[in-house]
């Protein structure tokens, strides 16, 4: 299930020579996202391990409003799929977009750093659709 796992705006900081957004900015704030959806699916650690399909679509200009969405996509022994798609509504035109799109490959982690099996560390409270990958 697609759901909001970050906001926040642009600011004048997080732009390059050519008054948009970073792509690293942007990339470091999709990694955060994913990062929580897979905290709201393990108790466990877990660390990106790959992102792959990275496409930037639009820039992202000063004041714009970056909403960014993920849905896990799949479970693996030890690693989880996400995709992380990132919308912007215009600060002029209140207009919204998808700027920004990426799969994220998160590894789950034991307290020694070593990968450990999803399965053992699923929360609980999962929700039906994630169950279905499991």
């Amino acid at each position: 299930m697609k759901q909001i796992s970050l906001k926040g705006r642009a600011y004048p900081s997080d732009l390059n020579h050519s008054g948009t957004v970073f792509g690293g900015w942007i990339m470091a704030k999709m990694d955060k996202a994913a990062s929580i959806a897979v905290e709201d699916i393990v108790n466990s650690g877990a660390v990106t391990v790959s992102v792959s399909n990275l496409h930037f679509l639009k820039p992202i200009k000063n004041g714009d409003i970056v909403t960014i969405y993920t849905e896990i996509i799949a479970i693996g022994n030890s690693s989880i799929k996400i995709n992380v798609s990132v919308m912007v509504r215009c600060k002029e035109s209140h207009e919204e977009y998808e700027v920004t799109n990426a799969v994220f490959t998160f590894v789950t982690l034991d307290d020694a750093g070593k990968p450990i099996n999803v399965r053992r560390v699923i929360r609980e409270d999962i929700s039906e659709d994630i169950k279905l990958l499991l």
